[in-house]
């Protein structure tokens, strides 16, 4: 079908095109951002809107009006964001008999991709009122318009799915170029059918391969410990990959996350804000649509956007699937021992086909989140001969929340770290290793910018407990960092400064040329580090608010001067001691440590550093003061994902 499409419109174009006209002046045209009323010729909503019954009931019931910066005009709700089994994508919505229709210049480098889709839930299965009715399916077209001659370009028949408790989906996705330059071209989509039924264009995009060198990666191990990796000084062979991969980048030794847990540190990364600006602090919220998001600006900059990710706390629920054009979840979930597989495979499958963009990758796994129970031979590979387990989930072992200050025998204690260091060797073979080859036989390495970095640690007792999102020691809080800028630049440099994982979002933005001052964030790009232009550490704060995640634990604050970091302990009260089996560490309300002389925080010098505690609490209480006024949204949390986040041990 492809060949014959191609050497129609080859034809088409021979016969009615006179002259090339100027190149197209973008890279990613979304249709949906373009979606005017004016480009509707019909559409079976001019009815419905007047009807007293909500338009929601004309809707899939999982999908929404669509809120990314750039949409802007939505006539009808017609672009919508549709969830379906593990994804979100981006849609137009276009129930029988609808006819959007495009005016747009064509260059000789111009590919037109698209999904069709039928989708079939409790809300179409409503509108049905007859067994001939539910039969009928949907004609697909395209049609292409040039001085006055239009042709059909596409044409596919989907059936409807069958029909299932769960949304089902009927889908194909489509790739047809378009070889020559036209000028004032007229691009239609069109359905016609059985008029009961939910049919969708999935991210209609035209884009030109002719202006595409810019890409982007950005890899977030969850649960990942700096000091676990050869490259930043680790005793055991945990991550050859990953240290290959710091060899042709920059390697950031003092990163700090601004949480100790996965959804607010990640909504930092995205948005260049510490926890008290985007508001984000408990399993209910979520980002904020106004809040401009890292893929946000690339989308309007014509980045195509995708993620692949292990949802929990990283779902599309929580806001972060905005601005992505697909939001994959579950193939690096916490419920797959081999998500590192899972992933690379999707990840490999979407290059192939969209390697012609500028895109955005963001790649996310749960692989080294408890339980740690990765394939052999990786389980194993770094457990002595005497070890009793082979696999744990470690919050059981322990007894449960209750009991995550329980002092394990050192063996055991061990024979943890063992498995978790597996995981990670797991990870950087099937992940990492892959990934990279992918990109260099793809001839797409040298281009694209790589970050690779995790969105906190985990503890083994390191300060009296295990696990992570209760305290704000380093084995929590210091996450990896590798940036392979293009072409390689800063090449093997290693930087000793004091960051934060909100620098990402602006590195990347002003790497890739973007301006970033019409928002407000906090982070800085790390160019003037990498230039040596910045020598000093940088400020870095985190938190965590009480009782998060039912966890019992009082509020906790840190912040540094220099290689002097702060601790704020609130108290814990009678009812919270209680809960626990095994009590918590005693803790001094503040606490110092000096990283240059105690990297491992062993001996509090608060006592002896008292103006300066002073000083940063100071410190602390003026960025409070100064914080946004604003709200997070509220997430809605459906039984799914209610059963990933009690996997992961979030909830119980």
């Amino acid at each position: 079908m492809k060949i014959k499409a191609c050497f129609f419109l080859s034809l088409f174009f021979l016969l009615s095109s006179c002259g090339k006209s100027p190149e197209l002046q973008f890279k990613v045209y979304r249709f949906v951002d373009h979606l005017e009323e004016k480009n509707i010729l019909r559409t079976p909503f001019t009815v419905l809107i007047d009807q007293p019954e909500s338009l929601d009931n004309f809707f899939p019931l999982k999908s929404f009006p669509m809120e990314d910066p750039g949409v802007e005009d939505n006539p009808y709700d017609l672009k919508r964001k549709i969830r379906v089994g593990a994804g979100e994508r981006d849609a137009i919505f276009s129930p029988p008999d609808s006819e959007y229709v495009f005016t747009l210049n064509l260059s000789e480098y111009s590919i037109l991709e698209f999904g069709t889709g039928i989708i079939r839930d409790e809300n179409s299965e409503r509108l049905i009122k007859s067994k001939k009715e539910e039969e009928r399916g949907v004609n697909f077209l395209v049609t292409l318009e040039i001085k006055g001659k239009k042709k059909t370009i596409f044409q596919k028949y989907l059936a409807p799915p069958q029909q299932k408790e769960e949304p089902t989906l009927s889908y194909s996705r489509h790739t047809i170029q378009l070889p020559y330059s036209a000028k004032n071209s007229q691009l239609s989509f069109i359905t016609i059918g059985g008029d009961q039924n939910f049919s969708v264009w999935f991210n209609p995009v035209l884009y030109n391969t002719g202006k595409n060198d810019q890409n982007i990666i950005l890899i977030s191990i969850d649960t990942l410990r700096a000091d676990h990796l050869g490259c930043y000084g680790y005793k055991r062979d945990t991550s050859p990959n990953i240290d290959s991969l710091a060899s042709d980048s920059a390697l950031f030794f003092n990163t700090y996350a601004s949480s100790p847990w996965t959804l607010p540190s990640h909504v930092s990364l995205f948005t260049s804000l510490y926890g008290f600006n985007h508001k984000v602090y408990h399993d209910d919220e979520k980002i904020d649509s106004s809040l401009f998001t890292l893929t946000d600006i690339l989308r309007q900059n014509h980045f195509f956007c995708s993620a692949f990710t292990g949802g929990g706390f990283v779902s599309s629920v929580f806001g972060f699937s905005k601005g992505f054009d697909t939001y994959m979840e579950g193939s690096g979930g916490i419920f797959h021992q081999d998500s590192s597989e899972r992933v690379y495979k999707d990840v490999s499958g979407w290059l192939d086909r969209n390697r012609g963009k500028n895109f955005f990758l963001f790649i996310h796994t749960y692989q080294l989140h408890d339980p740690y129970a990765c394939p052999y031979p990786y389980k194993t590979m770094f457990l002595d001969e005497e070890a009793k387990l082979r696999h744990v989930n470690l919050l059981s072992y322990l007894g449960g929340q209750k009991a995550i200050f329980k002092n394990l025998p050192e063996r055991e204690r061990q024979n943890v770290i063992g498995l978790y260091d597996g995981e990670i060797r797991y990870m950087d073979e099937k992940l990492i290793g892959p990934l990279v080859e992918k990109l260099k036989k793809m001839a797409l390495y040298d281009q694209t910018m790589i970050i690779f970095t995790s969105d906190h640690g985990e503890e083994f007792y390191d300060h009296g407990g295990w696990g992570h999102g209760h305290s704000l020691y380093d084995e929590s809080l210091k996450v990896p960092l590798i940036i392979k800028f293009p072409e390689s630049q800063f090449k093997n440099k290693k930087f000793e400064n004091i960051i934060s994982l909100i620098n990402v979002m602006p590195t990347i933005l002003d790497e890739m040329g973007l301006d970033d001052s019409r928002i407000k964030i906090d982070g800085r790009s790390l160019k003037p580090v990498l230039k040596g232009k910045e020598k000093d550490d940088r400020i870095f704060f985190a938190d965590i608010v009480s009782n998060v995640l039912d966890s019992h634990i009082p509020q906790k604050t840190t912040m540094n001067s220099g290689k002097s970091k702060l601790i704020f302990n609130q108290r814990f009260n009678k009812e919270d001691l209680a809960f626990f089996l095994y009590p918590p560490p005693s803790l001094d309300a503040v606490e110092i440590y000096d990283l240059s002389e105690d990297p491992r925080e062993t001996v509090n010098v608060s006592s002896k550093h008292v103006k300066l505690a002073n000083q940063i609490i100071r410190d602390i209480n003026e960025l409070f003061s100064k914080a946004k006024k604003r709200k997070a949204g509220k997430a809605a949390i459906d039984e799914k994902l209610k059963d990933q986040l009690k996997a992961l041990g979030y909830i119980r």
